[in-house]
């Protein structure tokens, strides 16, 4: 009798742990599903910014390689203040951190979803690394772009929002030195190159996130 209490109280112990560990881990992905539907909310925002962003860098480009690119000062500073805009997904590690760091992701009895959840993650990965070599060129741009340029031009209209400002028609180049335009060229070059392929990226991203959400809410029975 002794041996059949101690047993029975054995298997309620299991049962009991058993069922605070689905808890915790239903409650992961509750979480998990409210993280992802913020990163889906900010691709489509930097999708939306991306797009406008590589039409001016585009046009940048296109100027800087014309014969005389001072004669389009005023435009070169125009679609300038808008190309330097930074398009970069801010992606939500709050639950991941906490599956990763405390080891629960054994928590997840599914393996196609524990195996998804690892292949969204690898894909962030990919697209923040992307993002860091678009930032790395626009940082090197930049760089050029102090000795082409003059901010005296700029005429804030809001000291509140960074964006709201005119630029003065008759905005010139400081420096039209062809070996500085060509760098400058370069680099906007480059980084509209990475920057389609960060799209296309993201947009890949996107979807991922929108079927692992599905997949959560069929496994958990959330709506």
């Amino acid at each position: 009798m002794l041996f059949l209490a101690v047993f029975c109280g054995f298997l309620a112990e299991n049962f009991r742990e058993g069922q605070v560990e689905h808890h915790r881990e239903k409650e992961y992905m509750r979480s998990l599903i409210q993280d992802l539907n913020a990163d889906v909310k900010d691709i489509d925002a930097n999708l939306e910014l991306g797009a406008v962003v590589a039409e001016k860098l585009d046009s940048l480009v296109f100027i800087l390689n014309e014969k005389d690119p001072n004669e389009r000062a005023y435009d070169l500073y125009r679609l300038g203040s808008i190309a330097g805009r930074i398009v970069r997904v801010s992606f939500n590690d709050r639950t991941s951190s906490q599956l990763k760091n405390a080891g629960t992701m054994r928590l997840i009895r599914d393996a196609d979803l524990s195996d998804s959840i690892q292949d969204y993650w690898t894909a962030v990965k990919i697209d923040e690394s992307i993002a860091q070599r678009m930032l790395d060129i626009q940082s090197k741009s930049a760089d050029i772009a102090v000795q082409v340029i003059s901010n005296k031009y700029f005429q804030r209209l809001n000291p509140s929002n960074p964006f709201a400002f005119s630029i003065s028609k008759d905005a010139k180049l400081i420096n039209s030195d062809p070996k500085l335009i060509v760098q400058l060229s370069n680099y906007a070059n480059s980084r509209l190159t990475v920057l389609y392929n960060y799209l296309v990226n993201i947009r890949e991203t996107k979807g991922m996130a929108l079927r692992l959400i599905e997949m959560i809410k069929k496994e958990y029975h959330l709506k």
